[in-house]
């Protein structure tokens, strides 16, 4: 006679299988029950630019450090709104994290009625990832072969320069630079900094602005050439790139950063537990010289400081954006 499993068998394989999950966590940590389900990390730039580099870094060190693998997940559009929103909507399980920079905060003043998430109570901050400083170039065949140059053309006939979308630093540098310089300045919004890049050595824009990293591999084919890095002084990242003041212009700046966030709501345990991993990986020497060559400074950040960075932008940018826009406009 065949084996028929009584009602009694059932309940307790079933509670038995329910309850595996508790146990791997109890014995191995909160995230072990999931250990070979990916964490997804999701990017709001298309692939090829300074964010989407950082993020590949990134998951590969995290998912060593954490032995989970990570997935990177590039959602572009809506100048991030797409990302945004997903991650925002996302369960709050640690299986879905973003990586941002401050068109998190700018959208909500760029894109009024647009941006169906709020950028300090929609996330938990998890840590500050790294910084990277802003760079303009032309492609590597342009005409214009300095600062100076550009600076003319604007005045004379007006420029292009491409951004990975609105909000963010390089946005915000091409309006300071506007402001601070008279001439003819259009920022034009791509999906991406590797987008901008392409179309800049297309000759479809006349420069680029961007995070250094995505520019590096083209700076040193040749295809692009810098003009200058937007800070006060040369980076010592990219010593041979003449800073902006001292190639004559003097504007406020911030150098790119980037940071990692999770949806609001998502246990302190899983927060700390990958921002500890965030912190441990800053203070590594390989992979503060893995993140140097490509053009970034790591930031040893806690949850709390990237916290108040967020906070700060958020009492500072939307102001910052609205009295450029309007002045820009008149």
């Amino acid at each position: 006679m065949p084996f028929a499993p009584t009602r009694r068998r059932l309940l307790r394989a079933a509670l038995a299988s329910a309850a595996l999950p508790s146990l791997f966590a109890s014995l191995f940590g909160a995230n072990a029950a999931r250990a070979a389900t990916p964490t997804r990390l999701v990017v709001p730039l298309a692939p090829g630019g300074a964010m989407d580099l950082l993020a590949r870094k990134l998951g590969e060190a995290l998912g060593a450090t954490l032995r989970t693998p990570f997935v990177i997940e590039n959602r572009p559009g809506a100048g991030g709104n797409i990302a945004f929103e997903h991650v925002a909507k996302a369960d709050p399980d640690g299986a879905t994290l973003l990586l941002s920079g401050s068109a998190l905060v700018a959208n909500i003043t760029l894109m009024p009625g647009a941006a169906r998430y709020d950028p300090l109570t929609s996330f938990s901050p998890v840590g500050m990832v790294a910084t990277s400083p802003l760079v303009i170039v032309v492609a590597g065949h342009s005409p214009i072969a300095t600062w100076a140059d550009l600076l003319q053309r604007a005045k004379t006939q007006g420029v292009t320069v491409g951004t990975p979308g609105f909000g963010n630093e390089p946005h915000v540098a091409i309006l300071k630079i506007r402001q601070a310089q008279g001439g003819d300045w259009r920022a034009i919004p791509y999906k991406g900094a590797g987008p901008a890049t392409v179309a800049a050595m297309a000759g479809e824009t006349d420069a680029a602005a961007g995070a250094l990293p995505g520019m590096l591999p083209h700076l040193a084919s040749g295809k692009l050439r810098a003009l200058a890095v937007i800070q006060a002084r040369r980076s010592p990242l990219a010593p041979a790139i003449p800073s902006l003041a001292e190639a004559g212009t003097v504007i406020p700046f911030s150098p790119s950063w980037f940071g990692l966030l999770a949806p609001a709501g998502t246990p302190a345990p899983v927060v700390d537990r990958v921002g500890a991993a965030l912190r441990a990986l800053s203070g590594q020497d390989a992979f503060r010289g893995q993140l140097n060559a490509l053009g970034f400074e790591p930031a040893d950040s806690s949850e709390q400081a990237f916290a108040r960075q967020l906070r700060s932008d958020g009492a500072s940018l939307p102001k910052l954006l609205a009295a450029l826009e309007h002045a820009s406009a008149q």
